[in-house]
């Protein structure tokens, strides 16, 4: 059986500080059919450099002919995407090894569209981390729970691609 690609959508302006993490993070993966899509918005930090270190044909380099809004870099991401399914890292987060093992499986049922789960919240400043929320997260058909509390942390979301066409 061949399992579906899952395209990690990641775009960096200046983000070398933890971009190592964000990248080792995917590479930990127990899932291994997924692509980095790795849009650089035009930095002048050492990031193209450190991405480009890695020697993994699943992570695809693209170079923005101009800077922009972060909601149009994600969008261009997107359109380079070969996956069935879209997920988001930013390049300052970091994920579990088992993040898309376990998420992956939910979309056997058809009608769902996109899976997210709770995480934990790293405040390097104030040196604590916690789980950002203590109650059981909405499951289901939630459009009215989300719009009464967003508890959607992007960097925990698979969205199905045909869901965003």
């Amino acid at each position: 059986m061949v399992l579906p690609v899952a395209s990690v959508i990641m775009n960096c302006y200046n983000g070398e500080r933890y971009l190592h993490e964000a990248i080792e993070s995917v590479l930990s993966q127990t899932y291994h059919n997924w692509e980095i899509i790795f849009w650089d918005n035009k930095s002048t930090d050492s990031s193209a450099e450190i991405f480009k270190s890695y020697n993994d044909d699943r992570l695809k380099y693209f170079y923005a002919e101009n800077h922009t809004l972060l909601y149009e870099a994600r969008n261009y991401s997107i359109e380079k995407a070969s996956g069935e399914f879209f997920a988001f890292l930013d390049v300052d987060d970091t994920w579990v090894p088992e993040k898309l093992e376990k998420q992956i499986p939910l979309f056997k049922d058809k009608d769902v569209g996109l899976v997210y789960s709770n995480y934990w919240f790293n405040n390097v400043t104030k040196n604590s981390c916690k789980i950002l929320y203590k109650n059981k997260l909405p499951t289901g058909t939630i459009i009215n729970d989300l719009l009464a509390k967003y508890v959607v942390g992007l960097l925990t979301v698979i969205v199905r691609r045909e869901c965003f066409f």
